[in-house]
């Protein structure tokens, strides 16, 4: 009798793994499926880019980000993990009023290169948040603190989505930081963005990470961002966001009233933010050193799983690249602007959003915010 129940209890369980597989399959392939599908629908091969379809119908309301001031000196503190997500997906940790962080240029010195590219000088190309920045293609690899120091070797150069090739000067960056030591090892990459502009302008164009969390920590300078959250980038009622390699660019302003977050960078300040969340990016004269670190959880799938198998999808199929291929901070494919089918994509929404010189009447009033902002920012700066 014992022995028989033991077979029925087993038989039981083996029954029951057999329909948890069997279930889980049927999962998986259905979003899989779904996921192709989407790829076919949604893709910039069927988007037809035009001013018609960015225009500024609807109003905005400018919200704050939420912020956790800490001491100088006392990050760990308050900050001695990854920002838990459960708290909030989008959130600021900032130096106390009237504390300074200042980086010593120096920690560079020593094999601190990135790729960085040439301002074009008699750019045509007016400033706007969808698009492209008025940088030459070709790149050099140019030492990051020959930039910030203005030197003739880096001064003509700006770096962004690139890589700090010297492990190092990472770690030296993240321990005159203090920001937790042991969560550097589980990082996927990371992306460095350097400047010396005379003035400032556009650097980023509208785009969401739609793989990864980020975390974005200014060292130097100011930068000037708008934000939207996920359920602004992805409505296709909004922005409806189409996928480009491992990012995301809207294909239309926002049919209804929304929200936007306008914040202006200051040394110090360690940004989080969650998957497809959209932003376009202003970097301000002078020197200037952010570096964005990836970092993969699961609810960056499970939020929304079709999205985010549609993403490995296009980066496999239409880019070519494998997007988790190196698992190594250091990796050096990650950048979008390596891949074709997105340099395409920004020709595209080139031509049709400022091909001759003007920008949409959403493009226009999204700019007359980051000026505004940019402009009480530096007011507020002289003032101290």
């Amino acid at each position: 009798f014992f022995s028989k129940g033991v077979v029925v209890v087993i038989h039981k369980k083996t029954m029951q793994s057999k329909a948890l597989w069997v279930s889980t399959s049927a999962v998986a392939i259905g979003l899989l499926g779904i996921s192709f599908q989407t790829l076919i629908r949604k893709n910039w091969f069927r988007v037809t880019v035009s001013r018609d379809n960015f225009k500024a119908d609807y109003n905005h309301t400018i919200l704050s980000i939420p912020t956790i001031y800490y001491p100088k000196g006392k990050l760990l503190d308050v900050l001695p993990d990854w920002h838990d997500e459960r708290n909030g997906l989008f959130q600021l940790y900032r130096l106390m009023p009237g504390d300074e962080f200042k980086l010593d240029y120096d920690i560079l010195n020593d094999g601190t290169n990135v790729t960085a590219k040439k301002r074009i000088s008699d750019c045509i190309f007016p400033q706007s948040i969808m698009c492209r920045p008025c940088f030459e293609y070709e790149s050099a690899s140019v030492n990051a603190a020959d930039i910030l120091h203005d030197r003739q070797e880096g001064g003509e150069y700006s770096a962004a989505f690139a890589h700090i090739e010297s492990m190092t000067s990472i770690g030296q960056l993240w321990e005159a930081m203090q920001l937790p030591p042991h969560i550097l090892k589980t990082l996927l990459f990371e992306h460095a963005f350097v400047s010396n502009f005379k003035s400032g302008l556009m650097t980023a164009p509208m785009h969401a990470n739609s793989l990864t969390s980020s975390m974005a920590v200014q060292f130097v300078g100011k930068k000037t961002w708008i934000f939207f959250s996920s359920d602004v980038t992805r409505n296709s009622n909004m922005l409806n966001a189409f996928q480009v390699d491992s990012v995301v660019i809207p294909t239309q302003s926002p049919k209804d009233n929304y929200d936007i977050y306008v914040y202006t960078s200051q040394p110090g300040d360690v940004l989080f933010f969650a998957e497809n969340w959209g932003h376009t990016v202003y970097t301000h004269e002078g020197p200037n050193l952010m570096l964005n670190f990836r970092k993969l959880f699961f609810m960056n799938i499970l939020r929304r799983p079709v999205d985010w198998i549609h993403t490995i999808l296009t980066a496999a199929l239409l880019s070519n690249r494998k997007p988790f291929s190196n698992r190594k901070i250091k990796q050096t494919n990650m950048s979008p602007y390596s891949s074709p089918y997105f340099t395409n994509t920004l020709k595209k929404i080139q031509d049709g959003l400022c091909g001759d010189g003007d920008v949409s009447e959403w493009d226009k009033v999204m700019m007359k915010v980051i000026h505004d902002h940019v402009q009480t920012s530096t007011v507020a700066e002289h003032a101290i």
